[in-house]
């Protein structure tokens, strides 16, 4: 009884040692399994990595080189605007002597012959910030943000006037900021015109742009806002790609608010967002203010 009893016992710690070794030869298998899944999950993800960073340079390399074509085209532009805009001053120059010895005065044509040589100046101007834009010689300068939107505003009052839009300025005080005026100015410029587009465009009724600038904290606020009805989503998350544009190819290229936005980050160290609010769109620029 007891050799059958060990015999027994010997079968049944066979049987317990053979199920520790299968169970052992699978948890083995298992982990290999999850190691080897493992390991080529980390090769797809590596891959994917080096595929994105070598897509992400792509994109670097592209966008250089369409800035490179850009410079290039504002210096045709330069090239082709500069003697144009030189006779038009002159010409400018030469009605004004004219009137001035025949005793002509007239406050309608005289304002008319400032703005056309404000307009002329402005033009000459742009095409060197913009040409400025991809160098590094630059120069800051120490301003008002006051004045230099009520300078904006003028250059294209005109145009507002004929439209009967009203702008309404509220700058609560007399904030000094310390960058590229010119360019902040190319900035504001875009947004006014732009909404001045839209409220035109949509026959708007009581057409009213308010431009608002205050300080939080350390920043500077400048909110440039219509009243044209607003934009869609798919529209608004578009506004600042290049060459996207909602107008007739005839009156945009697209390049406007896409250039503003990089004056605003790259030159400007600030961020520029749009947002419906009220009754239309408000862009906002937010800027540092440690340089007041």
């Amino acid at each position: 009884m007891k050799l059958f009893d060990y015999f027994i016992f010997e079968q049944y710690l066979f049987h317990e040692l053979l199920i520790i070794f299968l169970i052992t030869i699978i948890l083995i298998l298992i982990y290999k399994s999850l190691r080897v899944k493992k390991l080529n999950q980390e090769k797809r993800h590596k891959n994917d990595s080096e595929l994105k960073k070598i897509s992400d340079e792509e994109n670097v390399l592209f966008h250089q080189n369409k800035l490179a074509a850009m410079g290039e085209m504002l210096e045709n532009i330069a090239h082709q605007w500069r003697q144009p805009l030189s006779q038009i001053n002159s010409s400018v120059l030469l009605i004004d002597d004219i009137l001035h010895e025949k005793n002509f005065r007239n406050i309608d044509v005289e304002e008319r012959l400032l703005e056309i040589e404000s307009l002329t100046k402005y033009l000459s101007n742009t095409i060197n910030d913009f040409k400025d834009f991809f160098t590094h010689d630059k120069m800051k300068n120490s301003f008002l943000l006051r004045e230099m939107i009520e300078k904006s505003i003028y250059i294209v009052k005109g145009s507002l006037k004929k439209n009967n839009i009203e702008v309404v300025v509220d700058i609560k005080k007399e904030y000094k900021y310390y960058a590229y005026e010119s360019e902040l100015q190319q900035v504001v410029l875009v947004l006014l015109n732009n909404a001045k587009e839209a409220l035109v465009n949509r026959n708007i009724k009581s057409p009213i742009i308010n431009i608002y600038i205050e300080k939080e904290g350390e920043f500077f606020i400048i909110k440039i806002c219509d009243n044209a009805g607003g934009i869609t989503k798919n529209i608004r998350d578009k506004v600042f790609e290049p060459y996207f544009t909602t107008k007739h190819k005839s009156k945009g290229t697209g390049l406007g608010l896409y250039m503003s936005k990089k004056i605003i980050e790259e030159s400007l160290d600030g961020t520029l967002i749009v947002r419906n609010c009220n009754k239309g769109v408000c862009f906002e620029i937010k800027l540092r203010a440690d340089d007041e």
